[in-house]
């Protein structure tokens, strides 16, 4: 089965650090929050997200520099369309 991730969605991953971590604005707050109450999709994705910050803030885990850098650049990377166009 192939799923095509929806521009709202997308939209919604792109900004979804920045809304958990509270650096967003009333107005764009309410707008994700009402997205996420109705997209199981992006809802998941809150959640495992949400939850694997939970478990790294808990385990106080230091994370040797270049593993920190690696995944830096990993994060930062432009994502490739066509990676991104289906998740099965």
């Amino acid at each position: 089965m192939t799923f095509t991730i929806p521009d709202t969605c997308r939209e919604l991953i792109a900004q979804l650090s920045a809304f958990l971590d509270g650096e967003l604005d009333d107005t764009l707050c309410t707008k994700i929050e009402q997205h996420l109450a109705e997209c199981p999709y992006c809802h998941t994705v809150a959640d495992t997200v949400q939850t694997m910050l939970a478990l790294y803030r808990h385990a106080q885990v230091t994370v040797p520099p270049q593993v920190h850098a690696h995944l830096l650049e990993i994060l930062n990377r432009e994502p490739n369309p066509q990676q991104d166009e289906r998740v099965s």
